[in-house]
């Protein structure tokens, strides 16, 4: 009887935990984050019209960088360190996620945001950029739909997530 009870308990909370995904929010565009509201509706990040631009540094002998530039020294979008919110993201075809979409720190320079992707020293050495990337986590939440998990010591600062050619900016604060 015991064990009758125990199974209807896991199934019944199985169950709602489902409904709830359920009740989710397609996204819609692939690729794309959004922000997971209480009332499980979607918010965009802002789509900060990012520029691939390379830049060669003293003449060459200082190697060269290459990053998208964002107006503006701050995201339009705000969120708080201390209550990161969901981020959720649609990603089709059956591919891994990390494959497609990278969170990238931004250097504020002369008013506008750089997000670094290549850096080479004289020679073509490449420069490590650990520090410029963040490790994202994806969690499946059904099928095409995952959640981005941002480490729990991420700084504040401002971040752009780059997909495709494109990036969705926000600000921790």
């Amino acid at each position: 009887m015991k064990k009758l009870i125990f199974t209807f308990v896991i199934f019944i909370l199985t169950l709602g935990t489902t409904l709830k995904a359920q009740n989710l929010e397609t996204p819609e565009f692939a690729f794309r984050p959004y922000i997971l509201e209480i009332n499980n509706n979607l918010k965009s990040l802002e789509n900060a019209d990012g520029k691939l631009e390379s830049k060669i540094l003293g003449m060459g002998y200082g190697g060269s960088e290459i990053y998208y530039s964002a107006k503006l020294p701050k995201s339009t979008i705000r969120v708080s360190k201390s209550s990161l919110p969901k981020l959720i993201v649609k990603i089709i075809g059956g591919v891994d996620p990390l494959q497609y979409i990278k969170l990238s720190k931004a250097e504020i320079k002369k008013g506008n945001r750089k997000f670094m992707q290549n850096k080479t020293y004289f020679g073509g050495a490449n420069k490590d950029l650990n520090d410029t990337f963040i490790k994202l986590e994806f969690k499946k939440i059904r099928n095409e739909i995952y959640e981005i998990i941002l480490p729990s010591n991420i700084e504040i600062g401002e971040y752009g997530f780059i997909s495709s050619g494109f990036v969705y900016c926000l600000g921790i604060e």
